[in-house]
This record gives structure tokens, sequence and C-alpha cells, in this order.
């Protein structure tokens, strides 16, 4: 596994102190290391931490959220199981048993289940070892349980070979465990639900609650679903509550395709300290490590996941800038230690973003609360919300390293300490940059953005800009200017907006401009600067 980093840069926060151990290079390329006095936000402990139970494990005995409504085109139709291969049980709960589901997916093809009327949950006292192509329907009454004990599947396969492909669909899966062993360098003790040791998985609306796979090492990863080898993951319209792992607490996957749909991560945990090299922490949600591969991700919603060094939401590490495409996805409430931790929602490094009809929002960091992005990736971000995040620097957005990138109608508003850090080579196009303020930890006084992104330094600036009132210029020509920005809500659309009163300065001044917003309505030509097209 590729070898990556956890603190950025003293010299690069000035004032701003710098953090923890270890060494990452910083927005200008330099590197160092640190330790830093620093509080817990509103919220948290002293530790940053969203709060853990007795045992450092989430849990929450509430009912998890729903999976968000049906926004993209899920890849994958529900299988057909009018005609199965095997039926598991009689018609009693009872009938329903371990011994019954073991030889069932022994056989393959197509399981369903007949335990009556009244949901019945079948706790394994061993992995169910899967072998060949099997589809498991559970017809929206069948829970699988691990009993906090035991993984609770296994597809048995091997690194670069692509079958057997298991399909399970309306299931849910819940209190699978591997180990507690610390520091385990043994990355097969992930996967506490699936452990998916090749072959491929799809997951179709499913439940993953209370999966707990090893809690600290360096590469093991997946509190529910580990994906390991060469072909594909695909999750559609699931959900994903309380699960934990060092890494990746709901999903960690390397060297897959991976498509995720409509999907809901709430209150998971990557549990890990240190990083890599360390002992984990990356990926509150999902960690995806991996070369020449694509991350793709629609309708999903992640909120309230934490984890301890980076990535509070999704870690992605690439190696040849792969592909991370994001369209109509929320990132809201995460978070990662307020001491030293990166990237409170999304971290992306090495990798080609393209991002769009996206809210990052009330994530929390030590650097980069919303989103923090590095090395030699290019971030092209349209009609996106980067709003209400705090960090101790970078509360917007943090960039690091010379990478490169266009945003386009994108609002970033609202943020503690700075709204844009570093890249000088973004190129601003019918931005708004408002509202963002110093906060406590920051004393440079540059709220909305500590560079100045001009040709100067690599960007062609192209469209018109809009920022409140400080310093540095985002852009050279930058109006400035109050944008008469409304809340945060829901204005229609997939996801949360800010939409400029109907007098607002902004409106009107941007050109080149997507024929849509983020809320999927026409734009006006010339059109509003930001997210949102005032009608």
């Amino acid at each position: 596994m590729r070898t990556f980093y956890v603190v950025l840069a003293l010299a690069a926060v000035g004032a701003c102190g710098g953090g923890g151990s270890g060494s990452h290079d910083g927005p200008d390329g330099s590197t160092g290391s640190g330790s830093e006095e620093g509080g817990a936000l509103p919220g948290r402990d002293a530790a940053g931490s969203l709060g853990k139970d007795a045992t450092g494990l989430p849990g929450s005995d509430a009912a998890p959220p729903p999976p968000p409504a049906q926004t993209c085109t899920e890849p994958a139709p529900l299988v057909d199981v009018s005609h199965p291969t095997s039926i598991v049980g009689n018609g009693t709960a009872a009938s329903c048993t371990e011994n019954a589901l073991d030889a069932a997916v022994a056989k393959g093809g197509i399981v369903t289940f007949n335990c009556g009327t009244a949901p019945a949950t079948i706790t394994v006292t061993g992995e169910v070892p899967v072998t060949v192509n099997t589809t498991i329907d559970g017809g929206n009454l069948v829970t699988l349980s691990g009993g906090n004990a035991t993984r609770i599947m296994h597809i048995m396969s091997a690194w670069n070979v692509t079958t057997p492909l298991l399909t399970v669909q309306n299931l849910t899966f819940t209190e699978g465990y591997t180990t507690d062993v610390m520091n385990t360098t043994a990355t097969d003790k992930g996967g506490a639900a699936i452990y998916e040791d090749g072959g491929a998985l799809v997951v179709i609306h499913c439940t993953f609650s209370k999966n707990n796979c090893a809690q600290s090492g360096e590469d093991v990863a997946g509190g529910a679903i580990v994906g390991l080898g060469s072909s594909t993951l695909v999750v559609e319209d699931c959900v994903f509550d309380g699960n934990s792992g060092s890494n990746g607490g709901a999903i960690g996957t390397q060297d897959e395709s991976v498509t995720v749909v409509n999907s809901t991560f709430s209150n998971n945990k990557a549990n890990g300290t240190g990083g890599n090299p360390g002992n984990g922490g990356d990926g509150g949600a999902m960690s995806y490590d991996g070369a020449k591969i694509p991350w793709t991700m629609c309708g999903d919603t992640f909120t309230n996941n934490y984890a301890y060094q980076q990535g509070g939401a999704i870690f992605r590490v690439g190696y040849n800038d792969e592909p991370v495409n994001i369209d109509r996805c929320t990132f809201d409430g995460n978070g990662v230690n307020m001491t030293n931790g990166i990237a409170g929602g999304i971290y992306l490094e090495d990798v080609t973003i393209t991002m769009s009809a996206t809210t990052i929002s009330h994530n929390t960091a030590n650097y980069g609360a919303g989103f923090w992005a590095g090395e030699t990736s290019i971030a092209n971000l349209t009609n996106v919300t980067i709003a209400d995040n705090t960090a101790n620097m970078g509360g917007g957005v943090w960039f690091a390293n010379p990478m490169s990138g266009t945003f386009l109608n994108v609002t970033v508003a609202d943020n503690v300490c700075t709204g844009l850090f570093g890249g000088p080579n973004i190129t601003l196009e019918n931005c708004l940059i408002a509202g963002n303020t110093v906060g406590a930890m920051c004393g440079e006084g540059e709220a909305q953005c500590d560079h100045t992104h001009d040709a100067d330094a690599g960007a062609a600036v192209a469209g018109a800009n809009m920022q409140t009132s400080g310093t540095p210029n985002c852009t050279p020509s930058v109006v400035v200017a109050d944008p008469e920005l409304g809340i945060l809500q829901n204005n229609g659309g997939p996801t949360d907006t800010m939409a400029p009163a109907a007098g607002s300065p902004a409106i009107g001044k941007g050109v080149n401009c997507p024929p849509q917003d983020q809320r999927g309505q026409k734009r006006k030509s010339p059109c509003t600067l930001g997210a949102y097209e005032v009608e």
C-alpha cells in the first residue's frame, strides 16, 4: 500500500500553529513537524472526537437514517429472484438456521428466505464462505448477524480473479466482528460484514449497522465491507450506520473499481491513529487506495462520520491522477481530531477530481475542514457549495502543493479560518467567496483567500468573481461586494444551496456559465455568480 503522511508543514500555517507528528508537503511544498495546543470545537471532546461509547466503538440505539431519495441512475438492477435455487426456511423463524444458510450459499445461484411474515435474524457462529456466483435476497425481512463474535460473509477468491460474483439485496448486516488485536498488519482483518477477497460484489438496498473490524492498523480497513482485488464493488440504495474500523469505518477498498450510488453513511468511524505510516485513522466512512481505477459517487449523503487522522467522510489516495467523480452528494457534519487531523469532509491526493452539484458543509478539522486536495491532483468543481466548515486553518478548502484545476460557479461561504487556503494554480470562474472569517486560531487576517489566483501563478483567470472585504484579493480583477447570500438550506434540487437575494450584485455577472445551476435549474446568460441561479 502506498505511503502517505498525516501532518502539514508548520511553516505553511504561520500563526495558526503546527500539527501533531509526522510530515507532509504543505501548500507551498515545504515540510515540517510540530505540536499544537488546541481545544475541541463545540460538540467534540478534547481529542476532537464526535464521541464514542465506553468501548471506543460507535453505536447508537437510534434507528439509522433512510437512504436518500433515488437521485442518480443505478447501474445494477435488482436481481429477479422469482425462481430461487434455494429457499432458507419453511415458513417459521426457527427454520431459518445458520446451517440452512450455509448449505444454500454453498450451492450458489439464487438464495431467498421463507422465515415467516415477521422480521427474522440469523446469527452466524462462523463466516459464510462464498465460492460460486451467488445472489442472496432477504426480502427486506432478514437480518444476518455476526453476534459481535465473527465476520458474516467471505468471498473466497484471489486478488486478480474477478469471480465469483456475490450480489446481496434487501438484507441487513449487523454486529459483524473480526479482531481486537491492536496495530494489526493483517489486511484480512477488515470487512466485518463482508470480506471481498477477490471476486466481485454488488450490494443493493441493504443496511449495515454496528459492524466492527480491527480498530488499529496501517492498512486494515472496512468496518462493514472491505474490497480487495482487481474487480468491482457496486453499492446502491444502502445505509451504513455506526460501523467502525482502523480505516474506512464503513467501506475500505484497494485496487477495485468502486461505484456508490444513492446511499447514506452516518456515524461511522475510523478509529486508528497516526495515518500511514502509522496505525490508520483514515476515512471515517470510506477509504480507498489503488492505481489506475476510478471511484464514482452519485446521490450519496455523508453525515456525522469521524476519522481520527484524515478524511472525516472519505479518504482517497491515488498514484497517477486516477478519476474521482462526485455528483449530487452531501458531506455534512463530519470531522477529524482538532489537534492534527486533516480534512474534516474529503481528503483526495494524486487524483483527478470532477465534482458537481455537491454540498460540503459543517465539517471540522485542524486543516482543511471541508475539502483537502493535494500533490498532483487536478480539481474541477462545477456548481458546488462549500459552507459553514470550521478549521484551525483552511476552513473551506486546503490546497496542498502545485495542484491545478478550475472552480466554476462555486460558492465558498461562511467558513471559519479562511475560505480557500493555497492553490494559486486553481482557476476561479464565476465564483462567490463570501463571509468567511479568520476565527480564533487564524492571526493572519486572510479570511476569503490566502493566495491570489492569477495568471502569473499559472492560472488563466476567466469570468468574474466576487468576494466580500478582505485581503488578498482572490483574483486580480475580483469584485469586492456583499452578494447578499441566504443561509444554507433546501432551495430545491438534490443538495442544499445558498441563494443570493433578489437584488444581489452577483446577478448577471457570470460568463461561460454551465447550462444549469446546482439545483438543476436552467441558467441565464449572463448568469448569477456562484452555485445558485437567481430566477
